[in-house]
């Protein structure tokens, strides 16, 4: 008898560890998580990015040809901290805090940006948005300088996201100018 009693909690229990199991499962396909929510978790849990690299140019692009007319490579270039949006100390506009601490020519600096998982003019998951706003501004998201992320690679160890932003030249040269920045973080 206690044989069989033993048996039956041993099974009790391990039918209890495949329900708890399979029901996480079977609630996440019933509820899956969006492409932002995603990259929500994957970039504000674990801890700060370090920023292995950031390259930027500017660019004069005029009849298809891109002429390039600065470039930048910041190797090591300090941390990169992703704040939820979800915080109740966001810059507003379901927007979060990026937080990029680096030293340049020897001085610390703190860059505080705002971000947004997705891309903030269509609303497309397909993108990260990235607001530079200027020193002292009142509103880091309003009349900010945005910029639309390509995710190039996206994983828990390892964030690549490149973007290109164009004006155009006013005069009605058909040209544009462009600014061009890639990320690559690990942690």
């Amino acid at each position: 008898m206690c044989n069989v009693v033993y048996k039956l909690k041993n099974g009790v229990l391990v039918l209890a560890v495949l329900v708890t199991f399979f029901s996480c499962d079977l609630l996440d396909e019933l509820d899956p998580k969006s492409e932002s929510e995603k990259r929500v978790e994957l970039l504000t849990k674990g801890g700060v990015w370090k920023v292995d690299s950031l390259i930027g140019r500017t660019d004069v692009l005029s009849g298809g040809v891109s002429t390039i007319t600065s470039e930048e490579i910041f190797l090591n270039h300090g941390t990169l901290e992703f704040q939820s949006p979800e915080n109740k100390d966001n810059p507003g506009y379901n927007a979060g805090y990026a937080i990029h601490k680096y030293t340049l020519d020897g001085q610390p600096h703190v860059d505080t940006l705002a971000w947004v998982p997705y891309n903030f003019n269509s609303g497309s998951d397909n993108h990260i948005t990235i607001f530079y706003s200027e020193p002292n501004a009142d509103d880091f998201v309003v009349d900010a300088y945005d910029m639309y992320f390509d995710i190039l690679t996206f994983e828990s160890k390892k964030v690549r996201i490149e973007s290109w932003r164009r004006e155009q030249i006013a005069g009605g040269s058909g040209g544009s100018y462009g600014s061009f920045r890639r990320y690559h973080l690990t942690r």
